[in-house]
This record gives C-alpha cells, sequence and structure tokens, in this order.
C-alpha cells in the first residue's frame, strides 16, 4: 500500500492499531518571531494575487519558498529533498513532496539518515494529507530504526498550515491551524521544528544509508 492509498488518519490506525492521534498544544507561544526577508514577502504577496488551487502551483509558488527560506540557517546540517521516492516495504513507500534529512558532508547528495520531517502538500484536503503525512511519518520512524526519535509532519494547502508530531505510536497535531497571511509567524514555527529537529542530529549516531531508503 502507497502512501497516496492512505486517504484519512482512520485508513492509517486501521493498518497500524497501535497509532493514537490527538489534538493538542505542538507550538510553544513564546517563541521569538523571525524577521521575514522583504523579497520573500513581496514574492508570496505576488504569488497569492495569482492563486490556483491546486498542488502544483501552491507547491511551487508558495511551500517552496517558505520550506527554503526557514531551511537556510540551518543547511549545513540538514538537507532539504523534493519529490524523493522512500520506501520501507510495500506498504509504507511513495514521494513525499518534501522532507528534511540529516545532511552527510562527504555524501550530500545521497539520502541519509536520519529522516526528519514531511511535508505533504495537498489542494485543500486536510484529511487526506494527514492520512499520507502519518503514513510517511511511520516509514521515517521505521527506516531510522530509532523508534523513540521524534517525526515532525507538515500538511499544508500552501495559504494554510497544519503541523503534528510522531513520538513512539503517538500523534500529537497542533490544535491551531495557521495561515500563510502571518508569514512571520509561519516562518517562526517552521525555524522551531528545525531546530528541534537538528537537536535530534546531535544525538544520533550515524550509520550507512540502506538500499532501503530509496526506491
Amino acid at each position: 500500500m502507497a502512501f497516496t492509498n492512505f486517504k484519512n488518519i482512520k485508513a492509517v490506525k486501521d493498518k497500524y492499531p497501535q497509532i493514537i492521534a490527538r489534538t493538542g498544544n505542538l507550538i510553544p507561544q513564546d517563541l521569538p518571531e523571525i524577521k521575514v526577508n522583504p523579497y520573500l514577502q513581496e514574492e508570496i504577496l505576488l504569488n497569492l494575487e495569482t492563486y490556483r488551487s491546486n498542488e502544483f502551483y501552491a507547491s511551487e509558488n508558495l511551500v517552496s519558498p517558505l520550506l527554503r527560506a526557514a531551511w537556510k540557517p540551518y543547511r549545513k546540517k540538514i538537507n532539504l529533498w523534493t519529490h524523493q521516492a522512500i520506501r520501507f516495504n510495500e506498504e509504507l513507500s511513495g514521494v513525499p513532496d518534501y522532507m528534511f534529512t540529516y545532511l552527510d558532508q562527504e555524501q550530500y547528495e545521497i539520502l541519509s539518515y536520519p529522516l526528519l520531517t514531511t511535508v505533504e502538500a495537498k489542494a485543500e484536503n486536510f484529511e487526506e494529507g494527514w492520512g499520507q503525512c502519518l503514513a510517511q511519518m511511520i516509514a521515517f520512524r521505521e527506516i531510522n530504526e530509532m523508534p523513540d526519535m521524534s517525526i515532525f509532519g507538515i500538511v499544508t494547502t500552501g495559504k494554510f498550515w497544519e503541523f503534528g508530531k510522531l513520538e513512539g505510536n503517538i500523534l500529537l497535531k497542533n490544535a491551531l491551524v495557521y495561515s500563510i497571511d502571518e508569514l512571520a509567524k509561519l516562518l517562526t514555527i517552521l525555524n522551531y521544528i528545525l531546530q528541534e529537529t537538528q537537536k535530534q542530529i546531535s544525538v544520533f549516531k550515524q550509520k550507512p544509508t540502506p538500499n532501503i531508503l530509496l526506491s
């Protein structure tokens, strides 16, 4: 069963009944706000003026610019991948829209342990987006072979963003939905998630990249 076959969180839970989904406060409310680059602000506003409600437009013109802007300060330790196939087994395989992983300085073109955060861009369909995102988070956990490592997940329409974290068998979805209208707040949250993923890299013992990562 590929990631795209999971149409909602219930479909994932039917296959993996040990997963518990909860809603709560994942994002701290007192984070220092990130300053928005004026060029990024201008580009996002322009792209919103010509917005089209399809995944490709949102992915290329809204999601990608924000992820890259948030990722730049972390690019020496974290890699940003787009549409890279991964495979744990037949049930957990497919192509996440975006993902953040450990950056191997000697083999930066090779997908390396650990897989840290997955991002699913969907056209107005959060329910389906979370089904696919949760399946990807479980695949990341299994590939990493570190069940206690936190895996972050993001589902976005480009205009609206939802955040979650898989810790053990518990998926905690943040109760609040964030809008691209609050660009500084959104970048602040993305920065927080990348900070948290970078902390995990420092305690992760690097292992060779297995063939199972790439399909």
